[in-house]
């Protein structure tokens, strides 16, 4: 059996090979973090924050109330779901 758990020679990546795959990983991660970088800095468009500020200012007109049924009407969703699926 040890000779099943144990990988074979030709299975393993040479040296240079994982040398030049974790230089690759150490690329693309430099090169995400300053695409994400420079997403970040954009900030949010004037459109989106007036959109935000009117889901907010809904949302409290709705009262502490509207928590409440929430999970009922997600529930219901997800029942409404699980209908479709047993059919």
């Amino acid at each position: 059996m040890d000779g099943m758990s144990k990988k074979s020679d030709k299975d393993q990546p040479k040296p240079a090979e994982a040398a030049a795959a974790r230089e690759r990983q150490r690329l693309i991660g430099r090169r995400l973090q300053t695409f994400f970088d420079d997403t970040i800095q954009e900030g949010v468009p004037d459109e989106f924050s007036q959109l935000l500020d009117k889901l907010d200012e809904a949302e409290k007109s709705r009262g502490e109330g509207a928590s409440q049924a929430e999970p009922e009407d997600q529930a219901r969703a997800a029942g409404s779901g699980d209908a479709g699926e047993a059919r």
